[in-house]
């Protein structure tokens, strides 16, 4: 993927690959500065979406209801490695997230715990990314790790999506991520 020419997903994605492929470290880092790049420019115009629903249907909500919607965005990005184990940004740069135990792919419940120190801590997991590669802090709690692994085209997320079938994880992950969620608007409310 570094040559921008055999490239379909344009030249700014080699331009990335390239510089990545130059240190370790900033792989990580850079990995992380794109997903989170990607993840925004995919949930905010949700989460314009949804403040905008909810003010038309302010009168029809309940709080409940109404912080559940606040929170779908977050939840999507903390589920930005659902599909193999591979973000976007991990897609483009050649990473994947495995368990440490089994050197497979983790599961999505793994990779949705791994990610939940993001929206407490995003700048400590830059911090420990720079230290250590291969594992932050999320990766310490989920026993998870990033290797290197095949690039792919962004757009095999869609494929990746098509071909999902409902697993007993999926209702752990929406479990933890409720308890999650009404533990942060919990303390959110508590902050007022």
């Amino acid at each position: 993927m570094t040559e921008t020419n055999n490239n379909n997903d344009g030249i700014i994605v080699g331009e990335i690959s390239k510089v990545a492929n130059s240190n370790s470290r900033i792989n990580r880092i850079l990995s992380m500065f794109l997903d989170h790049c990607i993840m925004c420019l995919l949930i905010v115009p949700l989460g314009f979406l949804i403040f905008g629903l909810g003010a038309l249907m302010k009168d029809n909500l309940n709080n409940g209801i109404g912080i559940i919607l606040v929170f779908i965005p977050f939840f999507i990005y903390l589920n930005k490695d659902f599909f193999k184990a591979k973000s976007p940004a991990k897609r483009i740069l050649g990473f994947q997230v495995i368990d440490r135990k089994t050197n497979k792919s983790a599961n999505e419940l793994q990779c949705f715990v791994r990610n939940l120190t993001i929206c407490v801590a995003w700048l400590l997991e830059v911090i420990i990314g720079l230290i250590n590669p291969e594992r932050r802090i999320g990766d310490f709690i989920a026993n998870t790790k990033v290797i290197v692994s095949e690039k792919e085209k962004f757009k095999s997320i869609w494929t990746d999506l098509k071909n999902t079938k409902l697993k007993t994880n999926f209702i752990g992950i929406l479990i933890i991520g409720g308890i999650y969620f009404y533990g942060l608007s919990l303390l959110l409310t508590g902050m007022n």
